[in-house]
């Protein structure tokens, strides 16, 4: 969008695992996006390279744009406009002198001399190549690790103890075939009853998902309990909106000094938001009947544990952690990252860190689940706690970020 790709590309490589860049992981869900159809669109509309600027007519951009006053897109719908970006900037990388490597899996990256030495393995082939490097930028997504419920407590007893073979994670819930699933196992049951738990937008799109979806299962009323232990928070374009419907729950740290947006990061958006709306009764709004709030109190909420113990299906939707590249020492042992211990992968400027939180040399990370916090002026309200996973922020300032600091390195070496 800067024009800064040509420049970038001449000692760029890039890795990816798939048989084509961009796809990504987007298409495999039954859910809309929690970014508008307009976000995804801006990363092509007026674009710098005219080869991407023309895909604004491109079938899949189309599909898309239909969705502009709709809350959300299809995922299923993004998934073939993210392939057609791909495979324009792959065109664009290799013209402009770089390198663009599918069906390569990034195995590990080890400190040696002053740089990375990365070690590539050909998936058909299954040879190996190793190749070095100056920088690495790790985006590889956000996953719902096992081992995390195994060390997961819920109201001062573990989730795994009490809910056993009916837990699930909230991502194979909302994957196409996802809803399908549940309703098999919940097959029979006259009034089910499912808990899940969390407070992130993946437990209220969980939530809507099956609330929406088509049959309908036979929810009775609290059906559904969403347990959760922050305040579910709506996001507002200004604080001249919110009191226009009546929300006053914020005060000024919950306002971001920048954009006067109300719960910038904390506020939930689109689909989620007016299921949150609902359920607060914002503006004459009637909650809906099926599902019930549970703010869970501490570790002797026994009525949280309650709610678990009687539930047909836990959805566990946590959500995710950050696939870190393996990356090594100069003797090979595996360098702990913050990551590992559970904490943001990255610093506020998109540097890896270390498991004592200091920045290793050359190692950035973006996308879900790095833990990246905007600030400054990026904006953000200054009560925000957690980490901010927003398309906008990572084609826009946070993607650039990155690019900087790459740009940036490579003109002091050449100096």
């Amino acid at each position: 969008r800067h024009g800064l790709l040509p420049e970038l590309s001449r000692s760029l490589m890039v890795v990816e695992r798939d048989g084509a860049i961009g796809g990504g992981q987007l298409g495999r869900y039954a859910i809309t996006s929690d970014s508008t159809a307009q976000t995804f669109l801006s990363a092509i509309e007026g674009n710098a390279d005219p080869a991407i600027a023309a895909l604004a007519e491109h079938p899949a951009a189309l599909a898309v744009a239909r969705h502009r006053a709709s809350l959300g897109v299809p995922l299923a719908e993004v998934g073939p406009l993210l392939r057609a970006i791909g495979d324009r900037l792959h065109a664009g990388i290799t013209a402009c002198g770089g390198t663009v490597k599918t069906g390569t899996e990034a195995l590990s990256a080890r400190r040696k001399d002053g740089r990375w030495h990365v070690r590539l393995r050909d998936t058909a082939t299954h040879r190996d190549a190793n190749y070095v490097t100056d920088n690495l930028v790790i985006a590889t997504g956000g996953h719902q690790p096992l081992d995390r419920l195994v060390t997961q407590r819920v109201a001062g007893a573990s989730l795994v103890e009490i809910a056993g073979d009916r837990l699930l994670q909230s991502d194979s819930v909302l994957a196409r075939g996802g809803f399908e699933m549940v309703a098999d196992l919940l097959a029979g049951k006259r009034a089910p009853r499912i808990a899940v738990i969390g407070g992130s937008t993946s437990a209220l799109t969980t939530v809507a998902l099956l609330l929406r979806e088509r049959p309908a299962l036979p929810f009775g009323a609290g059906g559904i309990t969403l347990l959760h232990r922050r305040p579910l928070r709506p996001f507002y374009h200004s604080v001249e909106a919110a009191h226009a419907e009546g929300f006053t729950d914020f005060g000024p740290n919950d306002i971001c000094p920048i954009s006067g947006f109300v719960y910038r990061l904390a506020g939930f958006r689109l689909e989620a938001r007016e299921l949150v709306l609902r359920m607060l009764g914002v503006d004459g709004r009637a909650p809906d009947p099926r599902l019930a709030l549970h703010r869970v109190a501490g570790d002797h909420d026994m009525a949280a544990r309650a709610i678990l113990e009687q539930a047909d299906l836990v959805v566990a939707a946590l959500g995710y952690r950050p696939r870190a590249l393996a990356l090594e020492d100069a003797d090979g042992q595996p360098l702990l990252l913050a990551a590992h211990g559970g904490a943001p992968m990255v610093d506020d400027a998109c540097r890896v860190r270390d498991a004592a939180g200091e920045p290793l040399p050359g190692v950035y990370g973006i996308g879900l689940a790095a833990g990246f916090v905007p600030h400054g002026r990026l904006g953000g309200e200054a009560s925000f706690v957690g980490q901010a996973n927003g398309l906008w922020l990572w084609q826009n300032d946070v993607g650039m970020m990155i690019v900087d600091q790459l740009l940036a390195g490579r003109a002091k070496a050449a100096a």
